[in-house]
């Protein structure tokens, strides 16, 4: 896929951004947090893990490898909570077409969801992003691109590409419950490893599309969107949008509006499904240190165009630095 004229209309980028490292945030974090917890069904684990909202600096990349990777793409919407990075001055704002979307911009008319900590929530409601492109690419403040990509690497013309590949759906009964919560503890208290209950969440949202034996299991990667998919699911399930977002916090009964997005398209025959040949994660927490080497020889080489990083700051000081020396250097980072 390399051509740039297959997909009709403008492509927007969306980031969500936090920066749990402010004071004032972390305190009302955790004034909502013990105000959550006494109405919380099966709150996950993590939820409310400063790991969770800490800024590592990811979101410098995440921009840069845009611009420098995507040229195409229109505006650049950075979802936030009443903050702003500071590398993103007036002048850097104007010169590479990113606008700041407040929380409140996208609860008008829900305002009693917020204050919101939780992913899940807010991605509910991107869609309602004001002047957003039909087609826009989601990204985490984490995903990195790190080669040259196309509009039909993720939109042909009415259909998404979607990286990933068919999984076979499990039960989410009280016992796979009960197990997934001992197994949460387990793996934080021994390994130091948090687990995020991530394909659970991938199995609900695709049953909600009408799947029921079988869902597609999609990589952490930049998400392509159609936005009217979800304008139209949620415009004839109005009950199941506010149900999303009434969890402040992350929640094992919530979906995942991006995973369902996938889903609706998927079960409409307008997706192209490819394998996710181009996709890394770097782990900070489960990578050893010589495999977190040969991961950053790849990125440096070209050989990905797809990275997200994760638990970085758990990475010693020497390979972090050599990480983002690579990344600084590929992405073309000058802000």
């Amino acid at each position: 896929m390399n051509s740039e004229t297959d997909t009709t209309g403008p492509i927007d980028a969306v980031i969500t951004w936090v920066d749990g490292n402010d004071p004032e945030h972390r305190r009302r974090r955790m004034l909502a947090l013990n105000q959550e917890d006494a109405a919380a069904s099966l709150p996950i684990a993590s939820r409310g893990d400063d790991t969770r909202f800490l800024d590592n600096g990811e979101l410098r990349f995440c921009i840069a490898s845009i611009r420098t990777f995507a040229p195409w793409i229109r505006n650049i919407y950075l979802v936030t909570d009443r903050q702003c990075p500071d590398f993103l001055t007036h002048e850097v704002r104007l010169k590479h077409n990113i606008s700041l979307v407040d929380h409140a911009d996208i609860f008008t008319g829900y305002e009693w969801a917020l204050p919101s900590y939780n992913s899940r929530t807010i991605e509910t409601a991107l869609w309602r992003i004001p002047g957003l492109s039909e087609n826009f690419v989601y990204f985490n403040d984490d995903f990195v691109v790190t080669a040259k990509v196309h509009p039909d690497d993720f939109f042909i013309g009415n259909r998404i590409v979607a990286r990933g590949e068919w999984s076979r759906m499990k039960s989410d009964g009280r016992w796979y419950m009960l197990v997934s919560r001992v197994a949460n503890f387990l793996t934080k208290k021994l390994l130091g490893i948090t687990r995020t209950m991530h394909l659970l969440l991938q199995m609900r949202s695709a049953r909600l599309a009408g799947f029921s034996r079988s869902y597609y299991r999609v990589d952490h990667v930049p998400h392509p969107v159609h936005k009217p998919v979800l304008e139209s699911f949620f415009s004839g399930n109005k009950e199941l949008f506010e149900q999303n977002i009434r969890y402040r916090f992350r929640d094992i009964e919530q979906f995942s509006a991006i995973f369902l997005a996938y889903h609706l398209k998927i079960v409409r025959d307008e997706a192209e499904l490819v394998p996710p040949d181009d996709v890394m994660m770097v782990h900070g927490e489960m990578d050893r240190p010589l495999w977190l080497d040969k991961k950053i020889r790849r990125i440096e080489n070209g050989q990905v165009r797809f990275v997200s990083l994760q638990g970085i700051e758990k990475m010693g000081g020497k390979q972090r630095r050599r990480l983002e020396e690579v990344l600084t250097d590929v992405t073309g980072l000058d802000f």
